[in-house]
Formats: C-alpha cells, sequence, structure tokens
C-alpha cells in the first residue's frame, strides 16, 4: 500500500467542507436552465472552472459553458486492487489527471497508482476512463483537481457508489455579471454584480442578492484589484445576514481604489466571481 503525504490536504478539506456546510455561507440564487443568462451589470472577467455535483455525477463549467460532465460509473476493489471507472461527456475537450482523484479508506490516503497520467477527452465525445488504486477497501473517493478544494465526493461500499455531494462546500458558476450559487446541486441563491463606481480613490461595489434560504455574505471576500496589482479590502464592514426568500442590494465602501476589477473569493482557492471595473 502506497500512501502520499499531499493526498491527506484533500481529506482536510473534505472535513472543511462538512464545517462550511452547515455554517451560513455567501449562496446565490437559481438560474434558469442551463443556457447562458444575460443580465445588466458589471462585465465578468476571468476564466475560472467551476465545478457542481449533482447525484454521482460533477457538471464542469468554465466561465460560465458546460464543459464536461464526469460520472463516476464503478469502484471495486477486490484484494485491495481498487479501479474506479468513470464516464466523461466533454462538451468541449476537456482534461483531467488521475492524480486529482483520492482513495480514503480506513487504512489512510491513497493516491492513484498512476498520479501523474493525464487523459484529455475531445469535445462532443464520451470515453471511460479507468483509474488503478493499491491497498484500498471501502472508503470516499474525493476529486480535488486543486488540494485545498473538493468538488467531488463519493462512498464506496463494496460495488454500491453514493454521490456525496451534501457534504461539499458551495459551488459558484459566474454568468456575466451573475454569479449562481449551489448546494447539494442545487441553486440556493443569486449574487449580482450591479455596479462599481470610484472618484477620487474612494470606491463603492453595489451588488443585488437574492436568496432562497439565510445567508451570510463576508465582505472581506469581495477584493478591489487595480490595474497595478493592488488589493483593496472593503472598509468597516462587518458580515451581512440575508433572510430566505428576500433580495436584498449591499453597497461596500473601498479606498485608494482606481480602474481594475473586483474579485470574490469565499474561501482559500475558490474564485466565484470576478467582474471589471472601467
Amino acid at each position: 500500500m502506497k500512501k502520499v503525504t499531499t493526498a491527506r490536504a484533500a481529506v482536510l478539506a473534505m472535513c472543511a467542507a462538512l464545517v462550511v456546510g452547515s455554517a451560513p455561507v455567501a449562496q446565490a440564487q437559481p438560474v434558469a436552465g442551463e443556457g447562458r443568462l444575460v443580465a445588466a451589470g458589471l462585465p465578468q472577467t476571468g476564466d475560472q472552472l467551476s465545478y457542481v455535483q449533482r447525484g454521482g455525477a460533477v457538471q464542469v463549467y468554465r466561465s460560465g459553458e458546460r464543459l464536461a460532465d464526469v460520472r463516476v460509473a464503478s469502484a471495486a476493489h477486490p484484494e485491495g486492487r481498487g479501479k474506479l471507472v468513470l464516464t466523461v461527456k466533454a462538451h468541449q475537450t476537456f482534461a483531467l489527471r488521475f492524480g486529482q482523484f483520492v482513495w480514503a479508506d480506513a487504512t489512510g490516503d491513497h493516491d492513484a497508482v498512476s498520479p501523474l497520467r493525464k487523459v484529455r477527452i475531445k469535445g462532443g465525445t464520451t470515453e471511460s476512463v479507468s483509474i488503478r488504486f493499491d491497498g484500498v477497501e471501502n472508503g470516499n473517493v474525493l476529486w480535488a483537481p486543486r488540494r485545498e478544494n473538493t468538488v467531488g465526493a463519493w462512498k464506496v461500499s463494496a460495488r454500491r457508489i453514493i454521490g456525496l455531494s451534501h457534504l461539499l462546500s458551495p459551488s459558484y458558476v459566474q454568468r456575466d455579471a451573475v454569479v449562481s450559487v449551489y448546494k447539494a446541486g442545487a441553486p440556493v441563491a443569486r449574487v449580482t454584480a450591479q455596479s462599481a463606481v470610484h472618484a477620487e480613490g474612494k470606491g463603492a461595489l453595489r451588488l443585488e442578492v437574492e436568496v432562497l434560504k439565510k445567508i451570510s455574505l463576508r465582505p472581506a471576500a469581495f477584493v478591489w484589484v487595480d490595474e497595478a496589482g493592488e488589493r483593496h479590502r472593503v472598509v468597516n464592514a462587518r458580515k451581512v445576514t440575508v433572510a430566505p426568500k428576500t433580495t436584498r442590494t449591499l453597497t461596500f465602501g473601498y479606498t485608494d481604489v482606481e480602474a481594475g476589477e473586483v474579485v470574490w473569493s469565499p474561501r482559500v482557492g475558490v474564485v466565484a466571481g470576478a467582474w471589471g471595473v472601467g
């Protein structure tokens, strides 16, 4: 059995997801359908990837556009020899690396036998991908493209696979000015960056927050980055709680700012939204 210490970070991220999932977090309302949503507001910047797990499948987005669907088709571990089989439907050309997947059981955390192996699936095609592990037993399979954030989780019991999306932290998909937030695969809120103005160094960001469930937003997560790369946080703002089934407009103030962009990072390693400021 080979244990890779770096894999422990994925399990720590999973534990963090349990904590985050039970606390109020910044979340947004449902986006109708899967089509592109056009809204008035600040222009989208950046090219971040987003992941939303629904049941046993993870839908992957790039800049709000559907990139791929990744499903765990089967997972078996006869005599400790693990075989994870994924079905990958690529809407656009999509690549993944075996080392992004960790098999965590009672004996520890296990990386794939060939963690550096990378597969690329051509857009418009569906392929089966098999990943092998050594020394594994019943446990959880975690998908963590970046070790600090788990985007997919499944329970393996003999040959039975159960999606664990309810244990994951909220996920975010940006389309234009709107960021939709999902929990356990369901849309729960919507955050729209309506405007950002600045004059003589003083800036103001205006957000519209539509909520289905009670949520809280951390103003410190919205960072104003000017064209010189200087980062500016909100001035004297406290966490804001929004009641369920309500819409609220929030305004955050900044100092010493100029043209650039506003980046929303709800947790380490995750960019939920990025908007240009003229």
